[in-house]
């Protein structure tokens, strides 16, 4: 399996690490920067006020006394002040007449629609979200005393424009520390990153070795914590590991070995079994003629003859038994197979008293088999069945395909096989016959492994036995 590059631990890792410090570093300058507005604006204010506090006790005299020159060289001299925040001036009456009006620059202004919001106190008109380096701050104060009361009112134009300077040079150089953090976290992330995911990567590619069988592959235990445990405990495993398989793979080499001696033994048990009577025979022939002093001749030769071709028969029935033949794979159909095999045991089948159920599968394409090899196993599985129902009975014949399988069921009502010798029955010269030789189902057995496919038996006893071949089908295939 090949990962894509976006689904690898080490980009995620780096990713999230630099999505973390940049959604940090955004948030705490958007912070900053929020808190020093707030702070400059509320500064901002506090001088307006501070302001609005001093020029009206300086206004209150030549206002009352009507002297017009002081009332415009005060407000001049704050207009050209060099640290003045001020845009304009304005002076009224305490019936709200324009008194006197002077600004630094052009600036349209709304009139006032009404003065009693400031009798009491200084009050802002324009407050600071509605202005702008172009609009400033509108502020109206009461020009009072304690005797007289309310005898005028001074509205002041404060400049936002030192406020937006001081912003965008603090947004500039608080940015500037924000990309730089970023850039700096960014590469500290990476590196931290790799140094983190190289082990895992290191675990990862010995792991694939394991996999492909290269066992006792080792890593450096290198690593922080729980992943440098992580490189060790791998290690241990590894060479565990490879002991293991070298000791299965040992055990596996001596039950092979031991194996093919039993096949031996059981292979020499059962020719010797099979020839021992045929020599007998011969052996008593041989015998008499020396105790007769006589030839052989005449029925007693034709017997040794006999029992010769017995003898050379049975022991090439026994090499063909123990020796895998070549397979000739062609495209067959599997159910022309079964009609063939039963058109060569109908008259046996007949003669038994069977009564024989067929259901083939019908539109089945060809497989690639090995014709007389599946029409041998399909030859034993009928005969098998026949032998088993000796006073006659049922015998039933289908091909079925089950998901991916090619199922082909031989089925009779005979008396079944036990539990015990179903065990063992595809053991090599296991039989309950008295002529059997026990390898009809061990070489049919071996027929199916060459094909791909398994051969099954299902029985009880007194109730029948199943044959089941079951064969690789590709449906997508055969479409």
């Amino acid at each position: 399996m090949v990962l894509r590059w976006y689904d690898r631990i080490a980009v995620r890792l780096s990713v999230s690490i630099v999505a973390v410090i940049v959604v940090t570093a955004l948030s705490v300058a958007t912070l900053i920067l929020r808190d020093e507005k707030r702070i400059l604006q509320e500064d901002l204010r506090i001088r307006a006020l501070q302001l609005g506090e001093i020029m009206p006790r300086q206004l209150i005299e030549p206002l009352l006394y009507e002297e017009d020159y002081a009332l415009y060289s005060l407000i001049q001299s704050y207009l050209e002040s060099k640290e003045s925040f001020l845009v304009y001036g304005e002076i009224y009456s305490d019936q709200g007449e324009l008194i006197l009006s002077r600004e630094r620059e052009r600036i349209v202004r709304k009139p006032i629609a009404s003065f009693d919001l400031a009798r009491k106190q200084a009050v802002f008109l324009q407050d600071f979200t509605e202005a702008d380096k172009d609009n400033p701050l509108d502020l109206l104060i009461p020009i009072s005393s304690k005797q007289l009361g309310v005898v005028g009112y001074l509205r002041l134009g404060i400049s936002v424009q030192p406020l937006f300077n001081t912003l965008q040079t603090s947004r500039q150089k608080v940015w500037a520390v924000a990309t730089v953090i970023v850039i700096i976290g960014i590469l500290v992330a990476l590196w931290m990153a790799r140094r983190l995911i190289s082990p895992i990567l290191l675990l990862n590619r010995a792991a694939h070795r394991v996999g492909e069988g290269d066992f006792g592959t080792e890593i450096p235990e290198k690593g922080v914590g729980e992943i440098g445990e992580l490189a060790a405990t791998f290690n241990i495993m590894s060479r565990q590991l490879k002991e293991l398989v070298t000791t299965i793979r040992s055990a596996q080499e001596n039950l092979v070995r031991t194996e093919k001696l039993y096949v031996l033994g059981e292979f020499s048990a059962g020719l010797a079994h099979e020839i021992k009577n045929p020599l007998t025979s011969i052996k008593m022939l041989i015998q008499r003629a020396g105790e007769q002093e006589e030839p052989l001749l005449g029925e007693d030769l034709e017997v040794v003859i006999e029992e010769l071709d017995r003898i050379d028969y049975t022991v090439s029935r026994f090499l063909r038994s123990a020796r895998q033949s070549e397979m000739a794979f062609t495209d067959t159909n599997i159910n022309s197979l079964v009609e063939d095999v039963l058109a060569i045991t109908g008259t046996k089948i007949e003669k038994s008293g069977v009564q024989i159920q067929k259901r083939l599968e019908k539109d089945l394409t060809s497989l690639r088999v090995d014709g007389p090899s599946i029409k041998q196993i399909l030859m034993n599985g009928i005969l098998n069945a026949l032998q088993a129902m000796p006073n006659g009975g049922d015998l039933s014949i289908s091909t079925t395909l089950v998901d991916d399988t090619l199922r082909c069921t031989i089925s009779d009502t005979g008396d079944g096989i036990s539990e015990e010798n179903l065990k063992h029955i595809f053991d090599p010269f296991f039989t309950t016959k008295e002529d059997g030789t026990g390898m009809g189902l061990a070489v049919a057995w071996n027929i199916a492994q060459q094909h791909g496919g398994r051969l099954d038996i299902v029985s009880r006893e007194n109730e029948g036995t199943s044959l089941i071949l079951i064969l690789p089908y590709d449906n997508s295939a055969h479409c």
